[in-house]
C-alpha cells in the first residue's frame, strides 16, 4: 500500500520535472519579485489576512501541487535561508513535513545546503541540522539563519518572540508612534501569566521589537 507521503512524493516528482527549467533560470528573478510584493511587515508567513501573501502562496500552490513546499519555497525566498527546524517553529509544519519540502526543493535544484551545524550535546541522534539556501542567498540571509535557528532552540525565546508579535499586532498598531516602553511590555507579559520569569521575556521581547525598528524606552 503506497503511503501518503510517498504518494505527495510521486505527484510532485511528475509536476516538477514540467517546472524544473523555468525555476533553475528564473529563481533569482522570482526573489526579486517576490521581495517586491511584500513588504518588511508582511513577511510574516503566519499572516492568513495578507492578500498579497495569499495571493503568492495560492500561486505556488498550483506550481508545486503541495501547501507545504509552496509555503517553504516562499519563505526561502523571502528570508533566503533556513533550517528544517526553522521551517517547523515559523510555519507551524511537521517535522517529517518539512523535512520532505526541503527534500523535493533540492530535487528541483532550488536549494543547497550551505552549512551542516553540529549537534546538540543532548541529542538522540538523526541528521545534523543544515542550514539550506536558494539560489542567490547572500552571506547575511546565512548568518541570519544560523542565529534564527540558534534562538528558537530556546523554548523562552519562542514564547518571547509571540508576545512580541502580539504587542506588535495588537498593541503597537493601535499606537500614533512605534515606540513602547519597557514597563508597557512588562505589563503585558504580566497580564498573560507566562511559566516564565517576566524580566527575562520582557528583555527577550524588548530585543525583538527593537529588530523590527520599534524604539524601547526605559
Amino acid at each position: 500500500m503506497v503511503k501518503a507521503g510517498e504518494l505527495e512524493d510521486t505527484i510532485f516528482l511528475k509536476n516538477a520535472k514540467k517546472i524544473v527549467p523555468l525555476f533553475e533560470k528564473n529563481i533569482v528573478n522570482y526573489r526579486y519579485i517576490f521581495r517586491s510584493l511584500l513588504s518588511s511587515n508582511e513577511k510574516n508567513l503566519k499572516d492568513d489576512n495578507n492578500k498579497n501573501l495569499e495571493q503568492l502562496f495560492l500561486l505556488l500552490k498550483r506550481i508545486f501541487a503541495a501547501d507545504a513546499v509552496a509555503k517553504v519555497f516562499l519563505y526561502l525566498c523571502l528570508h533566503g535561508a533556513a533550517t528544517a527546524w526553522i521551517l517547523q517553529v515559523k510555519l507551524n509544519l511537521a517535522e517529517p513535513t518539512a523535512y520532505r519540502a526541503l527534500k523535493q526543493l533540492r530535487t528541483l535544484n532550488i536549494i543547497k545546503p550551505a552549512i551542516k551545524l553540529p549537534k546538540k550535546s543532548d541529542s538522540k541522534g538523526g541528521p545534523r541540522p543544515t542550514i539550506w539556501s536558494i539560489e542567490g542567498a547572500s552571506t547575511e540571509e546565512i548568518s541570519e539563519a544560523l542565529r534564527v535557528h540558534v534562538r528558537t532552540l530556546s523554548p523562552k525565546y519562542r514564547v518571547a518572540e509571540e508576545v512580541a508579535q502580539t504587542i506588535l499586532d495588537d498593541y503597537l498598531s493601535k499606537k500614533p508612534s512605534m515606540e513602547i516602553t519597557y514597563r508597557e511590555i512588562v505589563v503585558q507579559i504580566k497580564q498573560l501569566k507566562l511559566p516564565f520569569n517576566t524580566s527575562d521575556i520582557a528583555d527577550l521581547a524588548a530585543q525583538y521589537l527593537h529588530e523590527k525598528g520599534i524604539r524601547i524606552w526605559r
